[in-house]
């Protein structure tokens, strides 16, 4: 069984040194999000101008029907290396992630969320993890969950070992991974299941992944959305879906030998 390591890290001391090569995409999936979504942006913005990294930060609007789009145009001309995308829909947070991702060009790319539960300067105390792992998922120490979704979440952590031999806790989380992981495998999932799914693709194709413990906030504006009755249901339906695909590609590879 593939198992993804657990590594415990502090905060504060280890921004990367000046003489750091690596670069990174930031990346911010936004939906109805005007009360935080300005203060977010402006956060990560001073956090990144004063390291010595190669950065970009990309924010996705995902069809919002408050004020969400205009604070990011008001702000995109005011930070560097601010790029914003716009649905004219809202298409859902898969399809949010998978914009984000392809628009991403740094080495590596850290997804994080724009409600303020998860702070940006946690991905100062993961990218030193990347001399040693590939995919490090920001996991919760606290989850802030109600009961059912603490139930949900349960659940789909026991089906990827189950079915697919690959351990994938807290995959819904914010991560930092390689950007050649995301370029590397063809998605199946049509639901947020597709986060466990390139966990499982790159398990499975050797790539190295740990879990990053850290506090998060209880979300104080907005509304949850990242777990819905449709989204429950098309993650069930990509469990079968991913099983056979990757059967699949196992048969495929075993007749070109």
């Amino acid at each position: 069984m593939a198992e993804i390591g657990n590594s415990l890290g502090v905060l504060g001391d280890q921004v990367p040194s000046p003489g750091s090569s690596r670069s990174i995409s930031v990346c911010f999936p936004a939906y109805n999000e005007e009360a935080t979504i300005g203060d977010v942006l402006q956060e990560a913005h001073e956090l990144l101008s004063t390291s010595a990294l190669k950065y970009e930060i990309l924010v996705c609007d995902d069809g919002s029907r408050d004020r969400t789009a205009n604070i990011i145009e008001g702000l995109t001309a005011r930070i560097p290396h601010l790029r914003a995308f716009h649905h004219p829909r809202n298409l859902g947070i898969s399809a949010t992630f998978e914009h984000l991702y392809s628009e991403a060009i740094n080495e590596f790319v850290f997804l994080n969320s724009s409600d303020r539960q998860w702070a940006t300067s946690i991905v100062f105390g993961m990218l030193p993890l990347t001399a040693d792992w590939d995919v490090i998922v920001a996991s919760r120490i606290e989850t802030h969950y109600g009961s059912i979704r603490r139930f949900i979440s349960w659940g789909f952590n026991q089906i990827p070992p189950i079915v697919f031999g690959v351990r994938t806790s807290d995959a819904g989380a914010v991560k930092l991974m390689r950007r050649e992981i995301i370029e590397r495998f063809s998605l199946v999932s049509k639901s947020p299941f597709c986060e466990a799914e390139r966990l499982i693709r790159a398990a499975r194709a050797g790539y190295r992944i740990t879990q990053f413990p850290v506090e998060v906030s209880a979300r104080r504006t907005g509304t949850m959305k990242g777990v819905n009755f449709g989204a429950v249901i098309g993650s069930l339906m990509d469990i079968p879906r991913v099983w056979w695909s990757l059967r699949s590609e196992a048969v495929r590879a075993g007749d070109q030998k």
